[in-house]
């Protein structure tokens, strides 16, 4: 019979014990993965890691010059006062940066946002070309109540674009 540690509560048990005889919790026996084990599970990252890193070096450098040079100059046009989806892609930093912590801010309670990693925080916008300003829309924020109920909420941040200082910005409960 073999001293360990039990998982919840952290004091000495039988590692056959059933229960813990201090907090009671079930299978309390935390039995450390052995050497050949974690030397393996390390291996396996460690080629995964090289894998990852040869797969995006070998895909950045298919690109050929004339690809290159053609993205280098999108990247210094500047958009149309017109186009919208342009303007969205080149000012959502700015929305992001200064927009986010308004609706953190916004919250009486708890905040909790719904995005995913590949989603954005604000998924529609509309232009105002005549004032240059571009409003973004989002429903990605869930706030809580006192009662920790979760209720979507919709928010709007207007952006100045030649300022790129917020003008606006509204919340209200419901979805997009």
């Amino acid at each position: 019979m073999a001293l360990t540690v039990c998982k919840e509560c952290k004091k000495e048990v039988s590692s056959t014990a059933k229960t813990c005889p201090h907090c009671g919790v079930s299978s309390p026996a935390v039995i450390p993965p052995s050497k050949k084990e974690a030397a393996g599970g390390c291996l396996i990252l460690v080629v995964l890691a090289i894998i990852v890193c040869w797969l995006w070096s070998s895909c950045s450098s298919d690109k050929s010059d004339t690809t290159k040079t053609a993205d280098a100059e999108k990247d210094v046009k500047t958009c149309a006062a017109t186009d919208g989806q342009c303007l969205f892609n080149k000012e959502i930093g700015a929305a992001i940066v200064q927009c986010v912590p308004l609706v953190e801010r916004s919250a009486k309670f708890d905040f909790e946002w719904t995005d995913g990693v590949l989603e954005q925080k604000f998924s529609r916008f509309i232009l105002d070309s005549k004032k240059g300003q571009l409003t973004y829309f989002g429903d990605k924020v869930k706030f809580s109540n006192g009662f920790n109920a979760k209720t979507t909420m919709t928010y709007s941040c207007t952006i100045d674009l030649k300022t790129e200082g917020v003008v606006d910005f509204k919340i209200k409960q419901g979805r997009l």
